[in-house]
C-alpha cells in the first residue's frame, strides 16, 4: 500500500469512527438532559459539534488528496443511563482512539520526512552537488 493510500485510509477511519462517536455524544447528551444533568448534556452536545467539525476537516483532506470519500456503516454503539459509567466508557474510547491516532501521526511524519529527504537529494543532484 502506498504512503498516500495509508494516509487516506487513516483519514477515512477517522471520518467513519468519529462521525459515529459524534452521533453517540449527541444522543448521550439528550439522555443526560432528560435526567436533569443540563451541564453534562451541554458539554456532550458541544463535544459532538466539535467532533463533527473535525470530521468535515478530515473529509475535506481526503478530497484534497484525490481520495474517495465514503459513508461507511459501523456496528451499534452503547448508550448509558448511568453518567459515571458513560464517562468511564468514553474515557477508554478516547484513550484507545488517541493511541491509534498517535500511530497514524507517526507514520505520516515518517512519510513526510522521507519525502523531504528525497526532495533534498533531487535538488542537490540538479544543483550538481554529490
Amino acid at each position: 500500500m502506498s504512503d498516500k493510500a495509508k494516509i487516506l485510509e487513516g483519514l477515512q477511519v477517522i471520518v467513519t469512527d468519529l462521525a459515529q462517536q459524534a452521533d453517540g455524544h449527541e444522543l448521550q447528551s439528550r439522555i443526560f438532559a432528560a435526567q436533569g444533568f443540563s451541564k453534562l448534556a451541554d458539554k456532550y452536545a458541544e463535544h459532538a459539534k466539535e467532533e463533527r467539525d473535525y470530521v468535515i476537516k478530515c473529509a475535506d483532506r481526503i478530497l484534497d488528496l484525490g481520495g474517495e470519500l465514503k459513508l461507511e456503516s459501523k456496528k451499534e454503539s452503547k448508550l448509558f443511563c448511568d453518567a459515571v459509567e458513560f464517562v468511564k466508557y468514553d474515557l477508554q474510547v478516547s484513550k484507545d482512539g488517541l493511541a491509534w491516532l498517535a500511530g497514524l501521526v507517526e507514520e505520516s511524519r515518517l512519510v513526510l520526512f522521507a519525502n523531504v529527504i528525497n526532495l533534498s537529494q533531487k535538488i542537490e543532484k540538479i544543483a550538481g552537488k554529490p
